[in-house]
């Protein structure tokens, strides 16, 4: 039987007894200062209070770190000495989801804290469940639940009147930052369900917490953020009422061009000619020049208070536009560039609260450190995607692979399997649901030429997609696999075989499913050893393309190596032909993996590839391009932009 422990406060008198849920640690993690041990300390002792645990919160939260303490230390660990243990069986669990309702009840870690504040206040005590998950509020009266809940913002309100003086200020401070954060992400999810309810919750429940606590001023929207909502609507093109678009003077005129930039992102989703990315990377480059110049010049004047509700309201639209320049870059290869934009578009999306947007920059991030090999860095970005995935209640998959992956081989072995394990939970009876974004990584991991990497992950999509029994997503797991061999230069090491043992736990399979896994894989290799024998046609003259690929003319390029006179060599894929080498000449267009190339309007020359060249690339054949200027490079701009936007 599986069995939930819990995280609980249990106090020795007749004071309140707080059972907290994961969410309240992540705010925690997210928001707290130096010295937040000695401030929990000083509240928890006065009452005899402990926290307790058990594998049910402790996967939820097992990655998260203290991100503004020296040392972002692990959250479970830096507060196991307040830590003790409680059970709930799964019986239990099964029986409040069926008197719930399966489809209406909240998750099992979820149900299990109900169940224990259930228990509790049949016991006599005085009971609140702490959560900001306001569905636990509502099914509590359906269950039948008497006991309180408030969310983590008054819980910690609370746990300030027990504190000595100067710990009770801080826990004050910590307690306003986490309401913000319940507000924030409350108000973002308008467009999902109707956030008045919760809302009214979160208000009530501090206006109720402690009568003589004046916390009123803090219960509304200020003014400053109500004029930065009504500029973010005016720039989306809404309505606006007059008296309240008075107010904000000369902001709108100034923002203008700041409305404009989610039209021409459309506009590029729209675009059918990608046949010259450096290009239009350059034009995006000069929309954001000419929006930051213009806002620039306009808000110069103005006060420093005004200044700050555009640069708030201005921050969601440059975010996006700089994490798709930082898309773009990527695909032309400028790493660097990439780097930089990703950089500024995480700085703009903390100013617009955007969590979504966060957890976006921070992945692309981390994928660039990987890239770098800095691995520990890697790990932290991927963790902190992760942490604010947590909070937003998003997808977490891809940031706690690549954490584990991170970690492994920055030498962290313990934090790697426990991080895997994470996974493999969130994999384990959805099977369906995770070829996507496993793919999504692979993908990513490609484009950083981390190919081992990723055969390692389409592996796993692959078993995923035989236990789902996609044929559909086999047959497209099947093609990634040819491509990921050729990229995958050499053989293999103690290094890639233990990273295989390691994301060998990402799912667990039956025989069947091995079986059916290792039938495929045997198909994608036999195809492959055909595809690294030397071409059977090579010519000297000049011919038609058409000569060597007949009617698909597609290569994906893997990889580009130039040498000092300019001169490079793009290795390519080719899905029927394999691996191919590409010599041009210089002053050509940049090239990157993930771009694609097709030969059309120009002939070729073929010849056999040096052995030396075969054995370090994987290619069978090298090709001269009459006309260099001729080819057609382009890249699935939709799809980047959409999986490089995916949560």
């Amino acid at each position: 039987m599986r069995k939930y422990e819990m995280l609980v406060l249990l106090p020795k008198d007749m004071s309140t007894t707080w059972v907290v849920d994961s969410n309240a640690f992540i705010h925690l993690g997210a928001l707290s200062q130096m010295g937040i041990m000695n401030s929990l300390e000083s509240a928890l002792k006065a009452n005899g209070n402990k926290l307790h645990v058990t594998s049910g919160v402790h996967d939820e939260v097992r990655n998260v770190r203290f991100q503004k303490l020296d040392g972002r230390p692990n959250l479970l660990s830096t507060v196991r000495p307040l830590l003790t243990t409680v059970t709930i069986g799964e019986g239990e669990i099964r029986s409040i989801a069926h008197k719930i309702g399966e489809k209406a009840a909240p998750q099992d870690v979820d149900l299990s804290l109900m169940v224990l504040a259930a228990r509790y206040e049949l016991e006599g005590l005085n009971v609140v469940l702490v959560t900001d998950d306001f569905k636990m509020t509502t099914t509590k009266v359906k269950a039948g639940f008497g006991f309180e809940t408030c969310p983590p913002s008054t819980f910690i309100n609370r746990l300030s009147e027990s504190a000595s003086s100067k710990h009770a200020t801080a826990l004050r401070t910590l307690s306003r930052h986490i309401r913000a954060a319940e507000m924030r992400y409350a108000i973002s999810r308008n467009a999902e369900y109707d956030i008045q309810a919760k809302l009214t919750w979160l208000v009530d429940s501090l206006l109720t917490s402690r009568p003589q606590t004046k916390i009123q001023e803090n219960a509304t929207i200020s003014d400053d953020d109500s004029m930065v909502l009504t500029l973010m609507s005016h720039m989306r093109g809404d309505k606006i009422k007059k008296s309240r678009l008075k107010k904000l003077g000369r902001l709108p005129e100034i923002c203008k061009s700041v409305s404009e930039i989610d039209y021409h992102l459309a506009t590029l989703l729209d675009e059918k000619d990608m046949s010259d990315i450096s290009s239009i990377y350059d034009q995006f480059l000069e929309i954001l020049r000419i929006t930051l110049e213009n806002t620039g010049v306009g808000l110069s004047p103005l006060e420093d208070s005004i200044s700050v509700i555009a640069h708030r309201a201005m921050a969601g639209p440059i975010s996006r536009l700089e994490t798709v320049l930082g898309l773009m870059a990527n695909l032309i290869g400028r790493d660097q560039v990439a780097r930089l934009h990703f950089t500024r578009a995480l700085h703009q999306a903390s100013l617009s609260n955007d969590n979504s947007a966060e957890i976006r920059t921070l992945h692309h991030l981390g994928l660039l450190a990987l890239a770098e090999e800095d691995f520990q860095r890697s790990a932290e970005l991927f963790e902190a995607a992760d942490l604010q995935a947590q909070v937003k209640d998003t997808p977490r998959l891809r940031h706690v692979i690549a954490s584990g992956l991170s970690r492994h081989l920055a030498g962290d072995d313990d934090n790697a399997v426990s991080s895997i394990q994470c996974a493999n939970d969130l994999i384990e009876g959805k099977e369906e649901s995770a070829i996507e974004p496993l793919l999504i990584l692979g993908r990513s991991l490609m484009g950083i030429d981390k190919p081992w990497l990723a055969m390692e992950i389409f592996d796993e999509a692959l078993e995923c997609a035989v236990e789902a029994e996609l044929d559909s997503e086999v047959s497209r797991i099947k093609e990634l696999l040819l491509l990921v061999n050729t990229a995958a230069v050499g053989h293999d090491n103690p290094e890639k075989i233990a990273v295989r043992g390691l994301l060998d736990r990402l799912n667990s399979t039956d025989t069947k499913t091995d079986k059916e896994v290792n039938q495929v894989v045997s198909i994608v290799e036999k195809i492959s050893k055909e595809q690294h024998k030397p071409l059977e046609d090579t010519w000297k003259e000049w011919r038609p393309a058409a000569d060597l690929f007949a009617n698909d003319r597609r290569l994906d390029v893997l990889r580009s190596i130039s040498d000092s006179e300019g001169q490079t060599l793009v290795i390519v894929h080719h899905k029927i032909l394999g691996g191919l080498g590409l010599w041009m000449p210089a002053n050509t267009p940049e090239f990157a993996p993930n771009q694609h190339i097709v030969i059309s309007g120009t002939r070729i020359k073929v010849a056999d590839s040096t052995q030396e060249l075969a054995d370090k690339h994987n290619i069978r054949g090298v090709i001269a391009i009459e006309k260099p200027d001729e080819l057609t490079i382009s890249v699935d701009i939709i799809e980047a932009i959409i999986e490089g936007n995916s949560d």
